[in-house]
């Protein structure tokens, strides 16, 4: 199981709305649009107040966030927002596709587009959004990988002549 990384301090942006910088424990800082949880989520409703927002500190030793009238956040959701909302690029396709060991004919299979299109991602500083998610749940759940892949690629050379047995 993987050990929560805990937030050293947490503050909101004056030029974002809804929107956190975050410092984590041991290293790290991400930038954090709160956007949809406070426009989604019924419970956080209280926090469309801008000025409500603002007053976010870091609780329980790091493990949350939190706000007057008892809201709170996980450290764990947070990272996971910081996560999602990371821009992937090009590189980062060239990288699990190495590590997968795909081919290009395999990759475009999985994400379902054409293999130049492919080769654009990977000249890309910065993959669509719904290509960024995808990748990121293959690299993330190597069973997201196996539900979408489908060997393409044929072993080089003639056929092996089969020993017909009687």
């Amino acid at each position: 199981m993987e050990e929560v990384k805990r937030i050293k301090s947490v503050s909101a942006m004056r030029d974002k709305p809804y929107t956190l910088r975050v410092t984590w424990q041991g290293g790290g800082k991400d930038v954090v649009d709160m956007t949809g949880v406070v426009h989604r989520l019924s419970a956080f409703a209280p926090l469309r107040d801008l000025a409500a927002f603002r007053k976010v500190r870091a609780i329980a030793d790091g493990l949350g966030i939190g706000w007057n009238g008892n809201l709170d956040y996980s450290a764990r959701s947070l990272r996971l927002l910081a996560e999602e909302q990371r821009t992937l690029s090009g590189a980062d396709l060239v990288e699990f596709e190495s590590k997968a060991g795909l081919t290009t004919r395999e990759t475009a299979q999985i994400f379902d587009v054409a293999p130049r299109t492919v080769a654009s991602y990977r000249r890309s500083l910065r993959l669509p959004r719904a290509i960024g998610s995808m990748l990121r749940s293959l690299r993330n759940d190597p069973a997201v990988l196996a539900a979408y892949y489908r060997p393409l690629s044929r072993p080089r050379g003639r056929p092996r002549n089969e020993k017909i047995v009687a």
